[in-house]
């Protein structure tokens, strides 16, 4: 449902995130069942989807957002493990015959493939399930309850689910529906943005409950998420360049990372790790 960011991160960027993506894999890896726990089929299929080559941009968001607004980020490694597992998930099922029929994806043969359509099928129940009951875990419950809400409006309908809905729709109407690219950004924003933003807010919701700081986090979520977007399609060829030519979606990315920019320049020396995933996007532009 989402794109991989396999592909995005620079060297120079992964120099500056490496003591977080440390945290992260470590995190990922404890809280995944063991593979060789009962029944041993699906919680191999589960650590196949998440483990191994991903960027972790998603759950790099998170610590990064929470350092911006003065939290521990550490602390928000339970709100960054429930992000990836339901990315993941949305990759796994994605994948399917019955939506894009992928066969590989980094480079290995996807869930589906390499354990069968109804066990994939499964595993993607099941990280989103292992999602919400990591949540439940956070304390506060008032941050539980926040998080569960955000992750679920963010991955329901509203969000990632519904962009999915449309984006398939248009495509089977085929060529007597034309494609606007206001339908395009209204797909990106949900399909793809809208979880990079919960990222963020989600981050945010573990270091503080300042309204005006959590506003200017869901700011730089929302401009994060869909120049995400952009820049994948530009990689891949596809998405708004249908609609739009290289350069004129090269300076709608240029637009979206300096709304980004803007808001994390707010959080001053603590928003350096956001403003370095939003440079990223533009470094990936010229590799």
């Amino acid at each position: 449902m989402a794109p991989s960011s396999a592909n995005l991160l620079s060297s120079k960027t992964r120099k500056k995130t490496d003591s977080h993506l440390e945290l992260i894999e470590r995190e990922l890896e404890r809280r995944l069942p063991e593979a060789s726990a009962h029944p041993p089929e699906i919680h191999e299929a589960m650590r196949y989807a998440v483990l191994g080559t991903g960027k972790r941009f998603r759950p790099l968001v998170v610590l990064a957002a929470c350092e911006a607004v003065g939290g521990d980020p550490p602390k928000a490694l339970l709100a960054a493990c429930a992000v990836e597992f339901i990315h993941a998930y949305s990759l796994v099922h994605d994948d399917l015959p019955a939506l894009d029929n992928d066969e590989t994806r980094r480079g290995q043969p996807t869930c589906h493939r390499k354990f069968g359509e109804a066990l994939a099928i499964l595993a993607g129940d099941a990280l989103l399930t292992r999602s919400f009951q990591l949540l439940g875990e956070v304390k506060p419950a008032e941050t539980a309850v926040a998080l569960i809400k955000e992750l679920s409006e963010a991955a329901g309908t509203h969000g990632m689910i519904g962009g999915q809905v449309v984006d398939i729709l248009f495509a089977e109407k085929g060529s007597g529906q034309a494609l606007d690219l206001s339908t395009l950004d209204y797909i990106s924003r949900r399909k793809t943005g809208r979880l990079i933003q919960a990222s963020a807010v989600m981050g945010a919701l573990m270091g503080t409950n300042s309204p005006a700081k959590l506003t200017r986090i869901r700011r730089f979520g929302s401009a994060l998420g869909l120049a995400f977007q952009v820049v994948d399609d530009i990689m891949d060829n596809d998405g708004h360049l249908r609609l739009m030519s290289r350069e004129q979606a090269r300076e709608k990315v240029e637009g979206l990372i300096q709304e980004a920019k803007q808001e994390a320049a707010r959080f001053a020396s603590r928003g350096k790790r956001l403003l370095g995933l939003a440079n990223f996007l533009l470094d990936s532009l010229s590799t």
